[in-house]
């Protein structure tokens, strides 16, 4: 039996090798979202070893333990330099400052003081050199490339001073600062630092050991030197070590989400897999049939089909392995585009033996499955098979009652989930009607076979009122096996239907959210401080509001609290803002008003703290002086964008921080009649002279805040689209093994007087037949699973729009058509070439 396998696979070699395409893209998903996971840490453990390079001792304030009386300051430093054994030590201090552009206005760039010591320096020189003087500077490379040497940079300083530097170096840091606004690092002198920044403490004190001296020895000097409860004392590698497993959990979140997608594709693998191995059983029914004429027993033809499915599972699970380090290579390559400001982008391809091994075995265990049932299907031929005409893979349309019990069973699951989803209140039943919506998509696939014949004749309506005779040809063949079209729509039914789900879902988000800021915050623009913790001044505010064409300009702050015993934040607005600018959507209690000692709560805060409308809410100030006020709370509000977790008057803010001054920004509402464009024009003028205010239209703010979705929407089609590649790749496989199936049909029909190009128009028609049969379930299951998923996660103050993206389905189902199409040109040409005389003869 090994001779025969090993004869059937240099047989059958071309036929498996198109069969592995599935199992290659699936395995090399996985892959490649195991060795994104791997090279997130590698990145960073690289990034932070470049930091830390040199340091054999780090000491940092505890988190959480913070206290202005006890920062890392010069004490600190001294303390550290007079321990035995350091052969030099330095603080590093850094501060967000404004950076003025060539336009006026400024955004937060990150200034650090250059350490003297050359060797605990945490970048690396590019070109110029280093400052020398107080009024130098130099410029991370991204940023200096809109810069030349001896050019003048602008920062501004606590008071919004203007301080000129000289650019005289450019250098490449060790960890970017991707958090910030424009990305921009600077280093300047320590007394630099201070003159932009003052009172700034250390945020990290760093030293160097003297030749052989131990690290861990060193830090245990350090430590007792120190005596501080408040600080970690590190060694070099524990710090690295210790920043890693702070950093890496935020891409956890993100390797799971490639994780659930690699199952996806790979579940759509298993499908293709799973019909081919159908297919070739099936045309294979004689030489099994011999097999067991001469000897073979039912467990020897299951082993040998497997054996095949397990030879072709570790080949095509190896080149999956390799194509999913390409796949991890554009990954990160995409990902790092979206903040790389132009820079470039670091690729890791860490290829560990978990990872291999991880992929080997789920590509071979995946194959192996999908080829059970098949193999189970070739130990029922009977010998006698043997002496009978080959099969023309018909198989009768009928369902097991096994096969209708199971769906039933699934359909009465999916109903009572989405109905208790629907129930539930405050749209948490959302996870209810997702498990129900995957319930009724999986009856829908178990019932295939009775739902492809009656969509290939439905469907197959135009194609044969145009095409005629090829038409109703490929809807006969269509119809003919509708187990084996039913499998093979499948996997474009799952890939549209998830595409169709997050479309109309991601549109529906959208559409809701600029509906709701438009309601609650109807502002025509907002001018806002482009530097965070640098409030805007009165003056400006002033300024806005005096404008013939502004009816209202609403200043708006957030201060940090405890409310209880519960951290929140709450905004700040003055009493005349409510109902015009800011019009929340209470829930209890009345806000045509709000006064000194007064707060609205959000939903939320109201459900943490257990206060409720009359109720008294004893609220405590951060900073450095806690002040405690007794609030009253007069509202219950529902969250919407740009609210946070409380609501208060100006005045209540002045109780609980009375030093502080400026604003956060600016709402800004039209008289009626004035245009967008007059209005902008006007806003910008009043704000020229601030480089801190920057003006943002509501239009302005809408695009900005569908940015983030557009980009997981491409990025999810992205990911999708290589499970409809799957999935064309097996109506390509189908119909290539179809053609040799169906040869002595080709050649009959050519024989009565078929011609070659309608041979071909009948394998195309049945490829777009399947294609649309696909895709009209799998719309159909994706809008309405869409509409459900709205409805449950919909509350009566913010309901979830169900919005239907024609553009984007349009063109996502075209794609996968034109590409099914194009999938069954080359079959089609191989059939059309056959000679009736070859194709006529017994096989």
């Amino acid at each position: 039996m090994l001779r025969t396998v090993l004869a059937g696979l240099r047989a059958r070699t071309a036929r498996l090798l198109l069969s592995s395409t599935a199992i290659v893209l699936g395995v090399a998903f996985v892959t490649g979202s195991l060795v994104l996971t791997d090279a997130s840490r590698a990145g960073l453990r690289d990034a932070f070893a470049k930091a830390a390079r040199n340091v054999d001792v780090s000491v940092t304030i505890t988190t959480g333990s913070y206290r202005p009386d006890s920062p890392l300051d010069q004490r600190t430093l001294d303390a550290v330099r007079a321990v035995p054994g350091v052969a030099a030590a330095e603080g590093r201090a850094s501060a967000g400052v404004p950076l003025l552009g060539p336009s006026g206005k400024a955004a937060t760039a990150l200034v650090s003081a250059l350490p003297s010591d050359e060797l605990l320096r945490p970048y690396d020189r590019a070109e110029g050199r280093y400052p020398g003087t107080d009024d130098e500077v130099a410029l991370d490379a991204t940023t200096a490339a809109r810069y030349a040497l001896g050019q003048r940079v602008t920062l501004l300083d606590a008071e919004d001073r203007e301080r000129a530097f000289t650019l005289v170096g450019t250098f490449r840091p060790a960890v970017t600062t991707g958090e910030l606004a424009s990305g921009a690092e600077l280093v300047v002198l320590p007394g630099a630092l201070r003159s932009v920044a003052p009172d700034r403490g250390f945020t990290e004190v760093v030293a160097r050991a003297r030749p052989g001296t131990d690290q861990q020895q060193l830090a245990a000097a350090v430590r007792a030197a120190l005596d501080r409860s408040d600080v970690v004392v590190a060694t070099g590698e524990e710090a690295v070590a210790a920043l890693v497993r702070q950093t890496a959990p935020e891409a956890a979140g993100f390797t799971r989400f490639l994780t659930a997608f690699s199952v996806l594709s790979l579940l759509v693998a298993a499908m293709v897999i799973a019909t081919t191995f159908t297919i070739l059983v099936s045309q294979r029914t004689r030489e099994l049939a011999l097999l067991r004429c001469v000897g073979a027993g039912r467990g020897q033809v299951f082993g040998s089909v497997l054996a095949e499915a397990a030879v072709m599972g570790v080949v095509a699970s190896a080149l999956g392995v390799l194509g999913g380090l390409g796949v991890a290579a554009l990954l990160q390559l995409g990902i790092g585009s979206f903040g790389s400001h132009g820079a470039e982008v670091a690729v890791y391809l860490p290829l560990s033996k978990r990872t291999a091994a991880v992929a080997l075995g789920v590509g071979v265990v995946v194959t192996v499955l999908a080829a059970v049932l098949p193999a189970l299907k070739a130990t029922r031929v009977a010998p006698v098979a043997a002496l009978r005409t080959p099969p023309d893979g018909a198989t009768p349309a009928r369902v097991g009652r096994a096969r209708i019990a199971f769906a039933s069973v699934l359909v009465a699951a999916g109903a009572v989930a989405i109905a208790v989803g629907l129930g539930t209140a405050d749209g948490e039943g959302v996870g209810f009607t997702t498990a129900g919506s995957a319930a009724l998509l999986g009856a829908v696939l178990v019932l295939g076979p009775l739902l492809v014949g009656p969509a290939a004749t439905a469907l197959g309506a135009v194609p044969r009122a145009l095409f005629g005779v090829p038409a109703r040809l490929a809807t006969a063949n269509a119809r003919r096996n509708p187990r084996r079209t039913a499998a093979t729509t499948a996997a474009l039914t799952i890939g549209l239907t998830v595409v169709t789900l997050v479309t109309s879902v991601a549109a529906g988000v959208q559409q809701s959210s600029d509906r709701r800021l438009d309601e609650q915050f109807p502002a025509d623009f907002t001018v806002s401080s482009s530097v965070h913790g640098r409030p805007l001044t009165a003056p400006l505010a002033d300024r806005l509001a005096g404008l013939p064409e502004v009816a209202v300009a609403a200043p708006r702050d957030v201060l940090g609290v405890e409310v209880g015993s519960a951290a929140a934040q709450l905004t700040a607005v003055r009493a005349d803002a409510i109902g015009t600018v800011v019009r929340p959507a209470v829930l209890s209690g009345a806000l045509d008003r709000l006064g000194p000692g007064e707060i609205a709560l959000s939903r939320e805060l109201a459900e943490l703290t257990g206060l409720v409308v009359g109720d008294t809410a004893p609220t405590t100030s951060y900073g450095d002086e806690r002040v405690q006020r007794d609030l009253e709370v007069v509202a219950v509000y529902d969250n919407a964008t740009g609210l946070d977790l409380g609501l208060v008057e100006f005045g209540t803010r002045q109780q609980l921080q009375p030093g502080a001054t400026g604003f956060a920004d600016v709402l800004v509402k039209l008289e009626p009649g004035v245009s967008a464009v007059d209005g902008r024009a006007a806003v910008d003028r009043a704000t020229g002279d601030a480089p801190l205010a920057q003006v943002e239209s509501s239009a302005e703010a809408r695009e900005r805040g569908s940015k983030g979705i557009r980009q997981l929407l491409s990025f999810l089609w992205a990911l999708v689209g290589l499970a409809v590649l799957i999935a064309v790749s097996g109506i390509a496989n189908t119909l290539s093994l179809s053609v040799l199936e169906r040869t002595r049909e080709s050649a009959l029909l050519r024989a009565l007087g078929l011609t070659r190009g309608r041979l071909r128009g009948v394998l195309v028609v049945e490829s777009l037949l399947m294609a649309l049969t696909g895709a009209v379930i799998g719309l159909t299951l994706g809008l309405g699973s869409a509409w459900l998923l709205a409805r449950a996660a919909s509350t009566p103050t913010q309901p979830l729009d169900f919005v239907v993206p024609f553009g984007q389905l349009g063109a996502t189902v075209l794609v996968a058509v034109a590409a099914s199409v194009l999938a069954a040109l080359v079959p089609a040409r191989r059939a059309a070439r056959t000679a009736i005389v070859t194709g006529m003869r017994d096989r």
